[in-house]
């Protein structure tokens, strides 16, 4: 499950940036390189150590490039692009945690002594995870780590604040997803269009009809209105269970839409979820976009780059972000 998640994460985060500097919301958080001596990057007032970076990285990578009989750190596979793709998720996330801590520093906001409690007695538990090779390697104090674990939990709690704020109500037709079996054509394949319309009419079987004559192998999709256009989902979300529609024209191809199941239920909620995630991002993002461009400033890019050089196979820890997570219920 933890990989299935951060697996969606990178594909946000990959697909939001290509990394030439990290953006939030359309705003470039570093926008110089500037050498510096152990410190891979810098925004506002806060820098973030080699140290931290590799901490991060590490546990990024032994969570997430590790999947079955891959192993991100075998050098006769050609993993680069996945490698690559969860450096950038990494460097976004830290990214965010400090840009966080800035706007935290700005507002007078603070982990309250609980908060800190907690996060103390995370530490020691990381370092006692530390097999001697990850000590060796990470050369980090439990200092370091409390330090880390703040800056980590109280971004948390900024981002917990803001999206507090967030309308968190979506109504049944618009987080709707709908099961559908979709036959697609080609842009000037009116006639087709109509001959398999004419089909069903019939009585022939929508998935007999489905593999005669659209272009797409797959025919079986769900449709809900952040994913299709507005044409197609207005008249996907017209139809009842068992009907179908006449040909509906969109971008350069025409489409008959058959309605399997119009509310699939457990995939709506699934998309509610992702409606509410979504309006919280766009505020944090705001917020973040809103500050002073004079709190993003710098990173060095050889630093960054000797980071992920530097860890291999030797180093194993994982349990980075999990242990604090579960000190803190986050």
């Amino acid at each position: 499950v933890k990989k299935q998640i951060v697996t969606l994460i990178i594909s946000a985060c990959v697909a939001a940036t290509a990394f030439t500097g990290c953006t939030v919301d359309g705003k470039q958080v570093f926008f110089e390189t500037l050498p510096s001596v152990n410190t891979v990057f810098r925004i506002g007032s806060l820098t973030c150590s080699k140290k931290s970076a590799m901490v991060y990285l590490a546990n990024y990578f032994n969570i997430y490039g590790n999947a079955g009989d891959l192993d991100l750190m075998d050098a006769s596979l050609n993993t680069d692009r996945l490698k690559s793709n969860i450096e950038k998720a990494c460097l976004h996330r830290l990214s965010m945690v400090y840009a966080l801590n800035v706007y935290a520093d700005e507002n007078d906001i603070s982990l309250s002594s609980q908060e800190k409690s907690l996060v103390e007695k995370a530490a020691p538990k990381y370092m006692d995870s530390l097999s001697a090779a990850d000590k060796k390697a990470l050369g980090v104090s439990e200092k370091d780590i409390r330090n880390m674990y703040e800056k980590e939990a109280l971004a948390s709690k900024v981002y917990k604040s803001i999206a507090s704020k967030t309308d968190d109500e979506v109504s049944d037709e618009e987080a709707r997803v709908m099961d559908a079996i979709v036959i697609t054509f080609a842009a000037g394949s009116a006639d087709k269009a109509d001959k398999a319309e004419e089909e069903l009419d019939n009585g022939s079987d929508i998935q007999v009809v489905a593999k005669k004559y659209s272009t797409e192998k797959k025919t079986q999709m769900t449709i809900d209105k952040s994913s299709w256009p507005q044409e197609i989902v207005d008249v996907a979300f017209d139809l009842e269970d068992g009907e179908y529609s006449v040909p509906v024209e969109s971008g350069n191809s025409l489409y008959i839409i058959y309605c399997e199941s119009k509310y699939d239920e457990e995939k709506s909620e699934e998309n509610r979820e992702k409606i509410i995630e979504s309006r919280k991002q766009k505020v944090v993002d705001g917020i973040i976009k809103a500050q002073n461009k004079k709190d993003y400033s710098t990173i060095d890019e050889a630093e960054w780059k000797s980071v992920a050089e530097n860890i291999d196979q030797k180093i194993t820890t994982d349990s980075f972000f999990e242990i604090l997570s579960d000190e803190m219920n986050f």
